[in-house]
């Protein structure tokens, strides 16, 4: 079976949706598949090799389609949209090739290669917020359906009238050859510049209000013995994070090669994931339901403690029994959560040990697996 992946993404790329899109195309060639990935021709910052910036071994044929490639403006962004996907419905290479599977994120592009009577399988990252009579007469074009948690599902019927046989829910998920880490965190600490008796709270990934790093860094402020670490972010984000937040005690150390987050969720005390329940423009429904956190399992692959907000999105994943479990949007009670945490290292043994039994479950490879099963289900 050929599998075309279709993305609507710049690759490489500092966000996670890369992450994803590279390592389930991997996954899928693992699992015997033909697979070619096709992304957009666009200006990237990011010249490095797409197979080693994800380290990824196996690799398979990129396909780089024409756009009008402008940002800056919905007009920009939806120019760029359209462009896309109407390239990707007269590409040379769909006219040739027989037994087709799309497997896609990107709703455009997946019913418009739909109408030319190609199976498109969806991987659902979350619900419009405008244009649902447009999404509604989409969905009913796809094949199949591919969630990425359970809230997503009586939603995916009630808001967008999809038939239950046609949703597969599974979570993102991580790659465990990415964890099998020779470096103790000694060395690790030494590596990065950080004394090894200095106690660490990391985050990892952007800055977006929804994601709750302001709530951490509100936090840091009741616990200045403890280093606060924030892995990634824009670098307008980090400047305006700097200008606000000036203690000594905050790190801000902007991206990171991405094959390097094992090693800095390795050398740090204690992981946060602390996810706003509060509404931030449109998003306050995705941080709630929708999200499936790929550093959540990255996290909890590392073996280092984990706190968490406590949001049903997250609970799907994460409990009292493999993490300390906090209310969302309260800086005083994440940082009592914290220096608990910290202050008392046998607290989190059993909670870390659980973790790392119940991420085995969520690798990318049992996702591709999974998805697959799926469709040939539908065939």
């Amino acid at each position: 079976m050929m599998i075309y992946y279709i993305a609507n993404a710049r690759i490489p790329t500092e966000k996670a949706h890369g992450i994803h899109i590279m390592k389930m195309c991997e996954a899928f060639m693992h699992e015997g598949e033909e697979v070619t990935l096709f992304v957009p021709r666009r200006r990237n910052e990011i010249t490095e090799d797409p197979f080693s910036y994800y380290g990824i071994k196996k690799k398979f044929p990129i396909e780089y389609v024409p756009v009008h490639d402008t940002v800056g403006s919905p007009l920009a962004y939806w120019l760029s949209q359209i462009s896309f996907s109407f390239s990707l419905l007269f590409f040379e290479k769909f006219k040739k090739e027989k037994e087709i599977i799309i497997f896609t994120r990107d709703m455009l592009s997946g019913f418009l290669l739909s109408l030319r009577g190609l199976p498109v399988f969806f991987d659902m990252h979350g619900f419009p917020e405008q244009f649902v009579w447009f999404w509604k007469m989409a969905m009913k074009r796809m094949r199949g359906i591919v969630l990425t948690n359970k809230q997503k599902f009586e939603r995916a019927q009630s808001l967008l009238g999809i038939s239950e046989e046609k949703l597969f829910v599974f979570p993102n998920g991580y790659d465990p050859e990415l964890f099998k880490i020779e470096e103790s965190k000694k060395e690790l600490r030494k590596k990065f510049g950080f004394p090894s008796d200095v106690k660490i709270a990391l985050y990892t990934g952007h800055l977006y209000s929804w994601k709750g790093a302001s709530i951490l860094a509100d936090a840091g402020k009741y616990i200045p013995g403890i280093e606060i670490l924030f892995v990634g972010g824009t670098k307008e984000k980090i400047k305006i994070f700097k200008e606000k937040y000036k203690e000594s005690n905050f790190y801000f150390l902007g991206h990171k090669p991405y094959t390097e987050i094992p090693k800095y969720l390795k050398m740090a005390d204690v992981l946060i994931l602390p996810n706003s329940g509060k509404s931030s423009g449109n998003r306050v429904s995705h941080s709630i339901y929708d999200t499936s956190p790929i550093k959540m399992f990255e996290y909890m692959a590392s073996g280092t403690p984990i706190i968490a907000t406590d949001l049903p999105s997250i609970r799907e994943i994460l409990n009292k029994q493999n993490t300390v479990v906090i209310p969302p949007d309260d800086p005083k009670m994440l940082a009592d959560a914290i220096k608990k945490a910290l202050d008392n290292p046998e607290f989190n043994i059993s909670r870390t040990q659980n973790a790392l039994r119940d991420v085995e479950g969520y690798t990318w490879q049992k996702r591709a697996h999974s998805i697959l099963n799926f469709i040939h289900s539908t065939l």
